[in-house]
């Protein structure tokens, strides 16, 4: 069995899931989405569009921080860099595909998480991803190859499947050929991987 799990480093509650995933105790399957990409085609708005739905999720997703006993401090620079666009589009989702490509998705996985939600770091100038790259121990290639037209290309396969599969959001989970939206939604994921279990045997 395994779990689907189409995310986007910018969400809140992608980061909060990521927590949680493993405990599932079956293989995750980590698809990188441009979210802002996919909820453009289906018409639907990203929170910071709609200040009341930004505040309560800010409130929201402190209190799931809480319950998961999970560190949350937004690294405001990184973030207005990407909302002024200073950061190159989804370069964040680009770089967790060329982890996947070289091997090093787990190390990289998390921290890119940490860097949004935990982190000081600023990468939205080269100078700063080399830095942030030597920091963490990670090759400076990453940034190469998620500039390359084949990371690019799969970021735009990875898009159209999402929006054929009906993701509106993410974090967004498929088990079998069910799917199931948000971080609060992972306690149905482990009662659908129950039933799974129950009917192999």
């Amino acid at each position: 069995m395994q779990v689907r799990f189409v995310l986007d480093y910018r969400s809140i509650y992608s980061y909060l899931a990521n927590s949680q995933v493993k405990k599932l105790g079956v293989t995750i399957d980590y698809e990188l989405v441009d979210i802002v990409s996919v909820m453009k085609h289906v018409n639907n708005q990203p929170s910071p569009l709609c200040p009341p739905k930004l505040r309560y999720s800010r409130v929201d997703a402190g209190r799931w921080a809480q319950k998961y006993d999970l560190a949350l401090s937004p690294n405001k620079t990184l973030l207005n860099a990407m909302k002024e666009g200073h950061l190159p589009n989804a370069l964040l989702s680009r770089a967790g595909l060329a982890a996947q490509q070289m091997g090093l998705f787990e190390k990289v996985n998390e921290t890119l998480f940490n860097t949004v939600w935990t982190g000081t770091e600023d990468l939205a100038t080269d100078e700063a991803r080399l830095q942030f790259a030597a920091a963490n121990d990670i090759p400076a290639a990453l940034w190469e190859v998620a500039d390359s037209p084949e990371i690019v290309a799969q970021l735009a396969v990875n898009n159209e499947r999402a929006i054929e599969n009906g993701v509106f959001g993410v974090p967004t989970f498929f088990v079998d050929q069910d799917m199931f939206f948000g971080n609060d939604r992972l306690s149905f994921v482990k009662d659908k991987l129950d039933a799974l279990a129950r009917a192999s045997q």
